[in-house]
C-alpha cells in the first residue's frame, strides 16, 4: 500500500514491516503486529507491545506511599543523628515526590527563633542519587522552626532529584542553633513517602 497522505486518518498495512498502522492527520499513532499493541503519539510511547508504558499511566495512579520507618524522642539536647529503623530501598529508578513526618506520643517544642538559646530540629532524607547504596544526597528537608502537636504531620521540601533502583533512602536528624536543654524536642514520630517510579 501506498504511504499515508498527511491527512489520513484510519488504517495502513505496512507490508515490508508486517503491521497494520494507524493513523491520525497523518501521525502514526500506533500499530498492531505479532508482538502485541503499541500506542504512541509519534514521540512518546504510551503501551508498547501490550505493556503500558510509564508515561501513558495517569500521575495519581503512579504515586507509591511508603512508611520510612518510626523514630524515638529525641530531647533537645540529643546528638544528630541517622535515626534508626527508618530506611528504604528503592525498588527501581524514581523520585520522592513528597515526604511528612506525624509526631505520635506528644508535641514537638520548639524553642523558636526570637529567644536567646534559639534552636529547632532539621530532619532531611539522605540517599546516592548516582548509583545502589546509601550516600549524603540531600532529597527532602524538613525545618520544624515551629512547635506542633501530636498527630500534626509536618511536610518536607523536596528536591527534584531520581534515587537509582537500589538506592537506599536514610533519614538524619540534627539541631541548628543552641544545642541545649532548653525544650526543642522531636517526638517520637512515623516518617512516609510518596514516589513514582521514573
Amino acid at each position: 500500500m501506498a504511504t499515508p497522505s498527511q491527512e489520513h486518518r484510519g488504517w495502513h498495512f505496512d507490508a515490508p514491516n508486517n503491521r497494520l498502522e494507524f493513523f491520525y492527520k497523518g501521525l502514526k499513532v500506533g500499530h498492531l503486529d505479532a508482538s502485541g499493541f503499541t500506542v504512541t503519539d509519534g514521540t512518546t510511547s504510551y503501551i508498547t507491545n501490550n505493556l503500558v508504558q510509564n508515561a501513558g499511566i495517569a500521575t495519581g495512579l503512579k504515586t507509591h506511599v511508603q512508611k520510612l520507618g518510626s523514630t524515638a524522642a529525641v530531647a533537645s539536647n540529643g546528638a544528630g543523628a541517622l535515626l534508626v529503623d527508618t530506611a528504604f530501598i528503592a525498588p527501581a529508578a524514581l523520585k520522592i515526590v513528597s515526604a511528612w513526618r506525624l509526631g505520635h506520643t506528644a508535641s514537638d517544642v520548639t524553642k523558636g527563633t526570637l529567644t536567646t538559646s534559639a534552636s529547632y530540629r532539621r530532619m532531611t532524607l539522605i540517599t546516592n542519587t548516582a548509583a545502589a547504596g546509601s550516600g549524603t544526597n540531600i532529597v527532602a528537608s524538613l525545618n520544624a522552626t515551629a512547635s506542633a502537636a501530636s498527630r500534626v504531620s509536618r511536610g518536607f521540601a523536596t528536591v527534584a532529584s531520581t534515587v537509582p533502583a537500589g538506592g537506599i533512602v536514610l533519614c538524619s536528624h540534627l539541631t541548628i542553633g543552641a544545642v541545649t536543654a532548653d525544650g526543642t524536642d522531636m517526638a517520637a514520630s512515623d516518617i512516609f513517602i510518596a514516589y513514582e517510579l521514573t
